[in-house]
């Protein structure tokens, strides 16, 4: 058996780091906006995140990866929460001008990872596709906007 590459090893870890991030974002942010329609679909998108890391958290156990401690990566992610736009309008503006480079990003990784891996890493991009879901009906005026969200709570890394 061959080792994967050091590289996307380096790559999953961020990004498993960067979901455990996310949700302490996203919690942050639904402190902050107690609308109940937003805070609503901002825990939605915490959940989301932790789904997401849950998801590949057996790949970072596989791979023997040590991710940075949970207390630093929830204090990161809440201080970018911190720096965030503090209007509604504004969120969803970084956030339509940001996200689709996520996307990509996870994309990529999916194109790195060995073919062992690709189940839990396509379950790991499918996260962004909902977020990009999301906002495509939220920018729309959906009501119920948050609903790729609660579907991809509802999915399994590992087909039943």
């Amino acid at each position: 058996m061959t080792e994967p590459d050091p590289a996307y090893l380096a790559k999953l870890l961020l990004y498993y780091e960067e979901e455990i991030e996310g949700e302490a974002y996203f919690d942050a942010l639904a402190r902050r906006f107690p609308e109940p329609a937003q805070h609503k679909r901002l825990r939605l998108l915490a959940e989301v995140e932790r789904h997401a890391a849950q998801g590949v958290a057996p790949l970072i156990a596989h791979y023997d990866l040590t991710p940075r401690s949970v207390e630093s990566l929830t204090l990161s992610g809440h201080e970018q929460a911190r720096r965030a736009p503090g209007t509604w309008a504004g969120l969803l503006d970084e956030m339509n001008r940001t996200y689709p480079a996520y996307l990509a990003a996870f994309e990529a990784l999916e194109a790195m990872g060995p073919e062992a891996d690709q189940t839990r890493l396509r379950f790991l991009t499918e996260h962004e596709v909902a977020a990009l879901d999301y906002l495509a009906l939220e920018n729309a005026g959906a009501p119920e906007s948050y609903a790729p969200l609660e579907r991809y709570l509802a999915s399994s890394p590992v087909p039943a």
